[in-house]
């Protein structure tokens, strides 16, 4: 599949699912972060996600940052908000644009936040524009994950620092054929052919690879777990239906909320921030 294709099947997915993200994660698309033993909502969980984002990049005032796959906004919005640093957001979903500019412009950001369509492989920023950089829950709908590793070092400041939240597979040998059947439905429904890179014990590498150094990995599954499973809970039903009549490729986030949480409670998905500097 060309890059052209790629991001067409990725726009085709996004637009499907929009009204689910809207619905369940208030236009966000990314899961949250629950304290141990301690009770709160989704709403609460994401916005300690997206302070664990400012707490590692070490965000400060007028920091020049790059939010890789910015999706409508959410996360930059609230960075740009709570560290007033500037914010370049890029994404390949057309709609999303618009919505984040207008995200921004309700939260009076719209002078700290610039919003385009690119390709984060392949940006169009100068060599060391970026004090910051950061996905979450993105890289895996990277075509080539070395190639965009690599466009983020160059873009990347001397001294400066990624922050990448991601979740991540054990190897293949580890799921059953059936599970194995279901994570490649999984990555050719929701155009993510990274997820085949991002494996437990080999990310790492691929980021020193690189060129990153001081490369560190803190696993918060537990912490994201929660927030998976409230989404298995409106899942579980429809996907009995799904399930029965093998539609799972047709309704990928249905899959993914049940299926997925599976794989986490068996150890073979789990969450992780890892932390590098050029």
């Amino acid at each position: 599949m060309n890059q052209a294709e790629h991001f067409k099947k990725l726009n085709d997915y996004f637009t499907k699912s929009r009204l689910g993200y809207d619905l369940f994660l208030e236009g966000a698309k990314h899961f949250g972060y629950y304290p141990k033993n301690k009770k709160i909502s989704e709403k609460e969980a994401q916005i300690l996600m997206q302070d664990l984002i400012g707490e590692k990049l070490n965000l400060k005032k007028s920091m020049k940052v790059l939010d890789a796959g910015c999706g409508q906004g959410v996360v930059s919005t609230y960075l740009a908000k709570k560290f007033d640093c500037h914010i370049d957001g890029i994404t390949m979903i057309n709609f999303e644009i618009g919505i984040a500019n207008k995200l921004a412009e309700r939260m009076n950001v719209s002078n700290n936040i610039n919003y385009s369509l690119m390709d984060y492989s392949n940006t169009e920023f100068d060599n060391e524009t970026f004090d910051a950089i950061y996905t979450i829950e993105t890289l895996c709908h990277s075509t080539n994950i070395r190639k965009t590793l690599k466009e983020f070092y160059r873009v990347l400041k001397k001294g400066g620092k990624v922050a990448l939240f991601e979740y991540r597979f054990a190897d293949d040998y580890q799921f059953s054929n059936y599970e194995m059947e279901l994570v490649n439905i999984i990555i050719n429904a929701t155009a993510s052919p990274s997820l085949r890179e991002l494996r437990y014990n080999k990310f790492k590498k691929i980021v020193e690879e690189a060129g990153f150094k001081n490369v560190k990995e803190q696993n918060i599954t537990e912490n994201f777990e929660p927030s998976l499973k409230r989404l298995k809970v409106f899942a579980y039903v429809p996907y009995l239906f799904v399930k029965i009549f093998e539609l799972q490729k047709y309704f990928p986030n249905a899959t993914i909320a049940v299926e997925i949480h599976r794989a986490v409670e068996k150890g073979l998905v789990k969450y992780f921030i890892l932390t590098a500097e050029k």
